[in-house]
């Protein structure tokens, strides 16, 4: 069993850790492999764990499923999304149709609700309280081999597939203060490579895709946003966990 994640603020990192915990397996990151054109995937089992973002998966996501190469046409492939909503409109849909191109399905799908960036955390101990349950109950429904998705019959990609739509623009918009060291942790963590360090400060580009790593990660919270509900990361989550890691991590138990 092999499965990648992607996280911005350590939610859907948290999710991953502990469904590989349940199989004796390490997460790999996706971006360790930002850049490779093609990864290599001959397990029977392959899990996706990413964040929504406007009711979608991240670019950098779509990207990596489109880069997979997937031995067993059979493999076993499940999803889990994780949002402030605990729902997503296209999330899974366009998880299945880069799956497609792989010649690939996917089996089973699950979201979960967990504290957001873009909205008010009230109730944040309550919600993060509830999040070990599912991740248990998802990883009964993995061992047990269910499925419940049923893919659409949609096979071809449409031209703008990993293109950031305008909606992107607002959550995007963030300034890097004069709090700012140049540290670069946020550089380390940008999945775009979107920050520079110049001068010994930030300066950010414009290839941002809203992760909100670089905001919520500063240890002296110089990267400002409006739409930003102050700084938020997973309490049981490292900045140091998101750096690109190890490839192809399978410790047997």
């Amino acid at each position: 069993m092999r499965i990648f994640c992607f996280s911005g603020t350590g939610n859907s990192y948290y999710i991953a850790t502990k469904i590989c915990a349940h199989f004796c397996v390490q997460p790999e990151l996706i971006t360790s492999y930002k850049d490779e054109t093609t990864v290599e995937v001959e397990d029977s089992q392959i899990g996706i764990v990413a964040p929504v973002y406007l009711n979608d998966i991240p670019k950098v996501v779509k990207e990596f499923i489109l880069g997979l190469s997937i031995a067993n046409p059979d493999a076993y492939v499940f999803a889990v999304l994780s949002s402030g909503s605990g729902k997503n409109k296209s999330g899974f849909k366009n998880i299945q149709l880069a799956l497609a191109q792989r010649e690939a399905r996917l089996a089973l799908a699950y979201d979960i609700a967990m504290p957001s960036s873009f909205r008010e955390r009230a109730g944040m101990d309550d919600q993060l309280a509830a999040v070990p349950v599912k991740i248990e109950e998802i990883a009964k429904a993995i061992e047990a081999g269910s499925k419940n998705y049923t893919p659409y019959d949609q096979a071809t990609l449409p031209k703008n597939f990993t293109k950031l739509s305008f909606m992107y623009r607002p959550l995007s918009r963030m300034s890097v203060t004069e709090k700012c060291t140049g540290c670069g942790l946020c550089k380390r963590l940008c999945p775009t490579d979107n920050i520079t360090i110049t001068d010994e400060r930030a300066v950010r580009g414009k290839n941002c895709i809203a992760c909100t790593a670089c905001a919520n990660w500063c240890p002296e919270q110089a990267i400002s946003s409006r739409m930003l509900k102050g700084q938020y990361h997973h309490p049981d989550v490292f900045a140091s966990d998101l750096l690109p890691n190890q490839k192809g991590v399978n410790d047997e138990c």
